[in-house]
């Protein structure tokens, strides 16, 4: 008999969204009298589970990482919900410490612990109690390479149906986005009871827009200006320590804005919807340009999510190439731009989503994320480039079949992407010859668009934690005193490569380096939280 003993997130079928004990109950009634791989290859929702009979274990996460679940083999199956809680941490993995200092986030199934894994999304993993054996099963699979051409109305009825029926009641994000606005009208033809709240900063372009949009539609809005706010409040002692162990698990920085307005809002919601979709939807041309081998797909991702340790040896630079390389070691030989995309939702996309929702999960409030819906994620999957490329297709049915009627000033009010607004304005000729396109791109401009943005969020938070205003013009080892201590802690360890890294980066301007990487380790080397029991 087989037997649910772990399931946390929700399901969705037949416009129905289930969660909790209900959907524990409707996974058991599905996989009763079949195949567990076979349920799980069309389930669809945001969630992790354990299922176990007298033979086997089966266990993962849905098919875009909305949920963490973590499993070590050595010396028998040991699945784990938080290892950051877990006695047996006390092995930290050198190569992947420093991919976390470098990037913010561990590449893969790795986590900075020695033998503590984490489920890839889209996978069955599979245990024979037996014989001690682990196997996993791809059950989803982003390949972008369809040549399908598909209909605008087609995609347009399917963002339609997102908005399960018995939805509770929910708070929306609202931006000055696209996604959110999307979700906005999906919400009000629906019929379900929500709200809306937006924060960010005074120079966030999202305010605006996003308080202009919530009055033409007559919202509930709430908006939380940070700058208002005494954020240290959110970073004290053991607030500070949930965070970290909220966010962080061993594989990826945790986002500390969404730990403020989790915290904000906690008292007054259960559901949170979300339109973020970032870079799975985005489909740029220019990210495509020079992918023509391995070795350009994995200069790519060095020079997008590795760019502070331009700065770095190379012995640091050889670690991060060679994580980045093993991270894709099952992926389809030559589909390098699909490779890319695949990449990014399994590694960088995921961990954002994870982080992003965990704040909100602590405080018992659930994520609902209907932008990453199955069926949506599927059509585009099956979707040729050329209708992808800038949103284009999606674009199209949003303009011409969602805002339209009493929503049609969603498409008046200028958006935070330029993309809908050339689009609305038809600024932007179509062309179906989208490598011409990119050919046409000068490498002074493909350089800049290259490039990654600085989360102006980070600086919120270590200017809290360091009391510092002018932290950007100092060194490293100005801004944060501990560093010795942490560099000499992680030599005591045999971290060798990872305290080098920092010992030469001590010297270097604050503003050239991800601090907040930093500020975690040393935070826990403090509090002994991270490597109890390895000194002793």
């Amino acid at each position: 008999m087989k037997k649910v003993t772990l399931f946390t997130g929700y399901i969705i079928e037949e416009d129905l969204i289930y969660r909790d004990q209900e959907a524990v109950s409707k996974l058991e009634q599905l996989i009763e009298d079949c195949d567990v791989y076979e349920v799980l290859s069309q389930l669809n929702g945001s969630f992790r589970y354990i299922i176990n009979s007298e033979k086997s274990t089966w266990f993962g996460v849905d098919h875009f990482g909305g949920y963490s679940l973590f499993y070590q083999t050595n010396p028998s199956l040991n699945i784990l919900i938080d290892p950051n809680k877990s006695s047996q941490l006390i092995n930290i993995d050198d190569e992947n410490l420093c991919t976390l200092l470098a990037s913010g986030f561990c590449y893969g199934e790795n986590t900075i612990f020695k033998n503590i894994f984490e489920c890839l999304p889209g996978f069955t993993y599979t245990y024979d109690k037996q014989e001690n054996k682990l196997e996993k099963q791809e059950w989803f699979r982003i390949d972008l390479n369809s040549e399908k051409k598909r209909s605008i109305s087609e995609l347009a009825d399917l963002l339609k149906a997102l908005i399960p029926k018995n939805l509770p009641k929910s708070y929306l994000a609202l931006t000055g986005g696209i996604d959110s606005r999307l979700i906005l009208s999906l919400f009000r033809n629906s019929g379900v009871a929500f709200e809306s709240l937006t924060y960010g900063t005074a120079n966030n372009p999202d305010v605006e827009p996003a308080q202009t949009i919530a009055k033409m539609s007559n919202l509930n809005h709430h908006l939380f200006m940070l700058d208002d706010l005494d954020l240290s409040q959110f970073f004290q002692n053991k607030e500070l320590e949930e965070f970290f162990s909220v966010g962080f698990l061993g594989r990826s920085l945790p986002f500390e804005c969404d730990w403020v307005i989790s915290n904000l809002i906690k008292e007054t919601t259960s559901w949170l919807t979300t339109g973020f979709t970032s870079f799975w939807l985005r489909a740029p041309y220019q990210d495509y340009l020079p992918l023509t081998n391995n070795a350009s797909l994995t200069q790519k991702i060095f020079n997008t999510h590795c760019q502070q340790t331009l700065i770095s040896s190379a012995k640091f630079k050889d670690i991060l190439y060679a994580n980045i390389a093993e991270s894709m070691s099952h992926y389809q030989p030559n589909h390098y731009d699909s490779n890319y995309d695949r990449w990014n939702i399994e590694n960088r996309q995921h961990k954002y989503i994870i982080n992003t929702s965990n704040n909100y999960r602590y405080n018992n409030i659930e994520v609902f994320m209907p932008l990453f819906d199955r069926r949506f994620m599927s059509f585009l999957n099956n979707t040729q480039r050329e209708q992808r490329l800038e949103q284009k297709i999606y674009m199209e049915a949003i303009i011409s079949h969602i805002f339209v009627g009493k929503d049609a000033f969603l498409k008046e009010i200028p958006s935070t992407n330029p993309k809908f607004n050339n689009q609305i304005k038809q600024l932007k000729p179509n062309s179906n010859n989208w490598k011409a396109r990119l050919l046409s791109l000068d490498k002074n401009n493909l350089n800049r668009l290259l490039r990654m943005p600085k989360n102006p969020m980070y600086e919120i938070i270590q200017s809290v934690l360091m009391q510092s205003p002018e932290y950007l013009s100092l060194t490293i080892e100005e801004a944060f005193p501990n560093i010795k201590k942490t560099i000499s802690l992680l030599y005591d360890l045999k971290l060798t490569n990872s305290a080098n890294h920092l010992k030469w980066l001590k010297k270097k301007k604050v503003i050239q380096l991800n601090l907040l990487g930093i500020e975690i380790i040393g935070f826990l080397v403090d509090k002994s939280q991270l490597f109890t029991g390895v000194m002793k």
